[in-house]
């Protein structure tokens, strides 16, 4: 029995690679027709998917051939490519090499997409008079996603971090899929029944514009419009626009935007509140002075005619904004001078005299220099020392510099 010959990957990608371009037909410049799913771009170069109703292909579009083209490429694009099949050896990725792309018409997704906005835009679905303002302060939001993805944490992670009391009440539901509008639905309908629901997020992470097209289904969107309980929509990426965008009541960005247009921020609150309390000290302090100058002025004005009553009570109010203003002035008072206190007691802590009383002195010379070195006495000299309690002059009979005992 023989030895069977054992390939390497690169044999086998090459081997495939060589058919392909001896092939009849693939060796070729051949024209593909279909839509595009997916699209994005690196270095220049367009990468893209193409599919129809029961197929896709992946499609390089290099730039020195995507120069020449002069349509704007896009998700839902129904595109006609001029081109080769190629296998590349080295990553043993296979795609269709384009040479040249031009539009053949939107997909059929596309289609029924434009459609569809265009019916809901004249029954009036999309009118901004229609949307309600989305509460300033919820106690319970509700999310319509998927259980197991990043959507329903990022949005948990964001409200929780701006607003700590917040309740999230998860409905999961599919995102993707023929079953998906029903059960985004479905999923809707619960939480609006679970009851005490202050707002609602619907939505999803990114995708191709077929993985998102459950969001445009007719039930769903008029479900949304319909829906008691204001709406924020998130659905893919900030350039992706689905019809669920249009009919609810706000559309973030992303799962996260729409957490912070849901949950106010707890902290920039605070920072708010305390501008407004120190506007509304000073706003009281301006109306009691002004207060003050005004029945100062009545006074003067009536003390001729000497109406006690009233004069009496206007006094009686000017008094107790007094007490008021001289409580105020105590406190601060007060808080000062205990600030002042404390800060006497570090001052005679630090008191340079202190050391005098325990047995320490001050030297100075017969000019008032103090004395800080041997080397600058001389005998006969007269020194004075000043001690803790009272000064003693002396004359200095010798003096030489030596270390100092500890």
């Amino acid at each position: 029995m023989g030895t069977r010959k054992i390939y390497t990957v690169t044999e086998i990608n090459q081997y495939v690679s060589s058919i392909i371009r001896r092939d009849l037909l693939l060796s070729k410049n051949v024209e593909i027709e279909g839509e595009i799913s997916e699209i994005g771009d690196s270095g220049g170069h367009v990468y893209f998917t193409l599919k129809d109703s029961a197929a896709s292909l992946k499609v390089a579009f290099f730039k020195n051939y995507k120069a020449s083209c002069k349509t704007r490429l896009s998700k839902g694009m129904k595109v006609r490519c001029v081109g080769r099949p190629e296998l590349f050896a080295n990553k043993g990725s296979f795609c269709f090499k384009a040479f040249s792309v031009c539009e053949s018409g939107l997909g059929r997704l596309h289609e029924e997409y434009l459609r569809l906005k265009e019916k809901l835009e004249r029954e009036g679905l999309f009118s901004a008079s229609r949307k309600r303002p989305i509460p300033e302060f919820p106690k319970r939001v509700g999310v319509v996603t998927s259980a197991g993805g990043a959507v329903i944490r990022d949005i948990i992670t964001t409200a929780r971090s701006r607003f700590k009391g917040v309740s999230i009440v998860l409905s999961p539901a599919l995102v993707q899929g023929e079953a998906a509008p029903a059960s985004l639905i479905s999923a809707l309908r619960l939480l609006v029944e679970y009851g005490g629901i202050d707002v609602i997020i619907i939505g999803r992470g990114g995708g191709s514009f077929e993985d998102l097209s459950c969001f445009n289904d007719e039930a769903l969107v008029r479900e949304v419009a319909a829906c008691e309980v204001p709406v924020i929509s998130a659905v893919g990426h900030e350039t992706d626009s689905m019809l669920v965008d249009f009919v609810a009541d706000e559309r973030a960005a992303t799962p996260t935007a729409a957490a912070q247009k849901a949950v106010p921020d707890a902290a920039a609150l605070a920072r708010a509140l305390d501008v407004r309390k120190k506007f509304a000290w000073e706003t009281v302090g301006k109306l009691l002075r002004s207060e003050k100058d005004k029945l100062s002025l009545k006074a003067c004005s009536l003390r001729g005619l000497r109406p006690s009553a009233m004069l009496s009570a206007r006094m009686e109010s000017l008094e107790l904004a007094r007490v008021r203003i001289e409580g105020l002035f105590n406190r601060i008072f007060d808080s000062a001078l205990e600030r002042l206190e404390r800060a006497a007691v570090r001052l005679e802590e630090r008191n340079p005299y202190r050391p005098l009383e325990r047995g320490y002195a001050f030297v100075t010379d017969s000019r008032g220099r103090i004395v800080r070195s041997v080397g600058s006495v001389a005998a006969g000299e007269r020194m004075s020392l000043r001690l803790a309690d009272g000064r003693v002059d002396v004359v200095v009979e010798g003096a030489s510099p030596g270390d100092i005992a500890e």
